[in-house]
Formats: structure tokens, sequence, C-alpha cells
């Protein structure tokens, strides 16, 4: 589903070149439940923009579902992003002024589907979060955990490909990001794929492969431990 062929990504800071990433190589099959892991800088995030079409590679290839990612139009991305990736923040990025049920629409809305089908798809993903009881309040009227789960089912909702989820237990306790955690699980069960960034080793360990970055190179990748060979 994501290959990475010698990637590397550059930054300019007055002056400086930054190695983001330097030279990755990686794959990730479908169904798999990856944890991405490392220090500050050490190119998580960079990684993840990657992956969800929000940034692109100065050098090397991306491919998505097989294809090369820079042969897409912006527009095009755009729509890989609505159709085919669901992402889920660490801050949650619901809107307030919403419902959560209005909030899980949106993607559906922007996708164009009718309303009658949206009020079913919401229903089902809200049902798959344990939130159905939560539907008509507002984010800020609820806890930390089930925002989170309001972020997920919006995440969901358009049956994407690939879910990303950039710290998504950072600002919950251990008990609810533990619950949290569960969730991922059960939504890989069922045969998402799914790759979770995180700079919490503990949150790293309940993923099913570990990928350790350190200044821009993977320094650890779990998969080659267990399969006894390189990967690449």
């Amino acid at each position: 589903m994501i290959e990475f062929n010698d990637v590397s990504k550059l930054y300019e800071t007055d002056g400086e070149t930054i190695h983001a990433l330097d030279h990755v190589s990686m794959s990730i099959e479908k169904g798999e439940f990856v944890g991405v892991t490392g220090s500050s800088g050490s190119g998580k995030s960079t990684m993840m923009h990657i992956m969800g079409c929000l940034d692109a590679v100065t050098s090397g290839v991306y491919l998505l579902e097989g294809q090369p990612i820079e042969n897409y139009s912006e527009n095009e991305l755009a729509e890989i992003r609505n159709r085919k990736i669901g992402f889920i923040f660490q801050n949650f990025n619901l809107l307030n002024r919403m419902t959560i049920e209005e909030n899980v629409e949106l993607p559906l809305i922007y996708r164009g589907v009718r309303s009658a089908e949206r009020r079913r798809l919401v229903g089902e993903a809200l049902g798959q979060v344990g939130l159905s009881d939560r539907r008509k309040h507002t984010p800020n009227s609820v806890s930390g955990g089930q925002q989170q789960r309001a972020a997920i089912a919006r995440a969901i909702v358009t049956d994407p490909a690939l879910i990303l989820a950039d710290e998504p237990t950072g600002n919950l306790d251990s008990r609810t990001g533990t619950d949290i955690m569960t969730l991922f699980s059960e939504l890989n069960a069922a045969g998402r794929t799914i790759v979770l960034i995180t700079h919490d080793a503990g949150v790293a360990a309940q993923t099913h492969r570990i990928v350790r970055l350190a200044d821009g190179h993977i320094e650890e990748d779990s998969k080659e431990t267990k399969n006894g060979a390189a990967i690449f």
C-alpha cells in the first residue's frame, strides 16, 4: 500500500539544509498496524505528511497503492486525501460550533454524498466508536476521550484505505489512551491499515510493527527483526 523508495526531504532554514528524511526506503502492506516512533526532530511528522499527501518528497519516490504521488495535481491530491486517507490528530481538530454528528459528516459533504446516505454512514461510524448517544453533543461538552473517538469516527466514515494517526493519545490520560489504542486494534482487526505516529514507546509497543526513526533515518524496523531479513 505504501512504498518509500530512497525518499529524502530537505528543508532550508536560515541558510542551513535540514535533512528531515534522508534516503529512506520502506514498505507498508495493506492491513498492517505500524507505529512510527522516535524523538523530536527524528522525521516522524515529515514521514506522516508525505504519507498523507500533505507534502512532497525532495528526491526519491513515494508510491500510494502503487501510484507515484508526484504525478498528481493539487486537486487530485485533495481528492486522494478525501477518499483514501483518514487523518486523526492529537488535538482532535473538531469544530466546537458543530455537533459531533456534524463534525463526522463533514468529509462526506465535501465528497458530495447525498443526505440520506450521509446519515447512514455517520450513524455506522459513531456506532463503531461507541458514540451513538453523544451524536447531538458539541465537542466541548464531552470528555477528551470522547472527542478523540469522534475524530476517529470522522476519519473512518469515508471508509479510507489508510488511517494516519498523529500522537492520538498525546492529550489523554493513560486509561483513556489505552481505550483508544484498543479501538485502533479493533479497527485494524477489521482490515484497516493504520500508521500511528508517536514519541511514546509504550503506545508504539501496542502496534504490530515498530519503525524507529533517528535523524531522518530508519534506525530500527521490527518487521525486519521478526522476519530475520531486510524488507527493503
